[in-house]
């Protein structure tokens, strides 16, 4: 039986994920994920208290799919592992963008004054990955940071601007740029084996 089914709490949590990934944190309400879900705002209140609450909780499970992501990827050198995780990022993002857009919108939805990041342990999971590999490894921090979010950005920009680019451009043409960004993606990755100097 799927889990979803047997564990209201996870239910709840998956579809308040597509709510908050369509309309963002501020526009989403909990009446409606309750209508999605076919229950009552007091039902959600139950299990999470808040809609503060209810996000917080949806962006930890997204935080946990990533870095559990992050921590299964095959390889057999970190520079392998860090490849390969970049390129089924991508392809996850093309086939599922809706985990896409919600990093997006929290990126977006972020306040200053938070005390919890969820996404932090994901990023410096794939920081130290990354500092693993012969490219990165004496790099700073600044450095290797800003290398991950060019390269994160311009997979989860592609993917959400997918339908986009398919209604301008058309469905071939979206098919050229989906290769030739997986090209550019892979010359991204190809030197991580080269000690930098």
């Amino acid at each position: 039986m799927d889990q979803h089914t047997d564990n209201p709490k996870t239910r709840y949590i998956s579809t308040a994920s597509s709510v908050f990934a369509e309309k963002g944190y501020n526009a989403a309400s909990l009446a409606d994920v309750a209508n999605q879900l076919g229950v009552t705002k007091q039902a959600l209140l139950h299990f999470f208290g808040s809609k503060a609450a209810l996000y917080e909780e949806v962006l930890k499970a997204l935080s946990d799919r990533l870095l559990s992501s992050i921590q299964n990827v095959e390889g057999t050198s970190p520079e392998e592992q860090l490849r390969n995780f970049f390129l089924q990022l991508s392809t996850a993002s093309l086939e599922k963008p809706a985990d896409t857009q919600l990093v997006i919108r929290a990126l977006l939805d972020a306040q200053a004054s938070s005390d919890n990041w969820p996404l932090k342990p994901f990023l410096d999971a794939l920081g130290a990955l990354a500092h693993k590999t012969k490219r990165w490894s004496q790099a700073s921090d600044a450095e290797l940071f800003c290398w991950i979010y060019q390269l994160i950005g311009s997979i989860q920009h592609f993917a959400i601007s997918q339908v986009t680019l398919k209604g301008m451009y058309g469905a071939e043409a979206f098919d050229v740029l989906r290769e030739t960004h997986l090209t550019l993606l892979h010359a991204a990755l190809a030197d991580l084996e080269k000690v930098p100097g």
